[in-house]
């Protein structure tokens, strides 16, 4: 778990890291799909900016809340009853699984997390952001708890966190696991 911003949040870090991210998923043939709740979108925003996001960007889910979690992913509505609501691991997970099978992507990021400018309705406390990384063979998980500081810089080092999650499934993938093909519509 982190307790400290990236040195640099600035949005030329973002942009590259996109980048890395966008060129990564180019040269293996995949598609990319998201779903983010805190960061509202900025993550596909950001990939969406780079070259190759047409081929790499399958599209995008954004569930800020949690009804919007289980109607659009189809996430069990009791996995965000607990007391820490939609900031776990489990729901991360869930999220990042049920958008790479509901868009058709081959890899999906999802993240959630409280980023301010204040605690959520359950109590968690802003910079607390749990991110997940499914691919067809694995789910990985991390948690954040970035220090106060202000929403938009929070939001870069989600973002930042995020890609870099991405970047560490694509890395490690086998080199045997062909992607998923998803014919044009029309």
């Amino acid at each position: 778990m982190t307790q400290t911003l990236p040195r640099d949040t600035g949005g030329d870090s973002v942009a590259m890291a996109s980048q890395h991210v966008l060129d990564a998923l180019c040269e293996a043939g995949w598609r990319l799909a998201t779903a983010e709740s805190c960061t509202a979108g900025r993550l596909a925003g950001a990939l969406a900016a780079g070259d190759g996001a047409g081929s790499a960007l399958q599209g995008g889910f954004v569930c800020y809340s949690k009804d919007a979690k289980v109607r659009m992913l189809g996430l069990p509505p009791e996995t965000l009853q607990s007391s820490a609501g939609a900031v776990t691991e489990t729901v991360a997970r869930l999220m990042a699984e049920h958008a790479r099978e509901r868009s058709g992507a081959d890899i999906a990021v999802a993240v959630t997390g409280v980023l301010g400018p204040s605690c959520d309705e359950d109590g968690n406390p802003v910079g607390l952001v749990d991110i997940a990384c499914a691919r067809a063979d694995l789910t990985r998980h991390r948690r954040e708890r970035w220090p106060e500081a202000a929403p938009d810089i929070l939001i870069r080092a989600t973002i930042l966190s995020a890609l870099g999650l991405v970047a560490e499934m694509l890395a490690e993938m086998p080199s045997s696991q062909d992607p998923t093909i998803v014919p044009p519509l029309g």
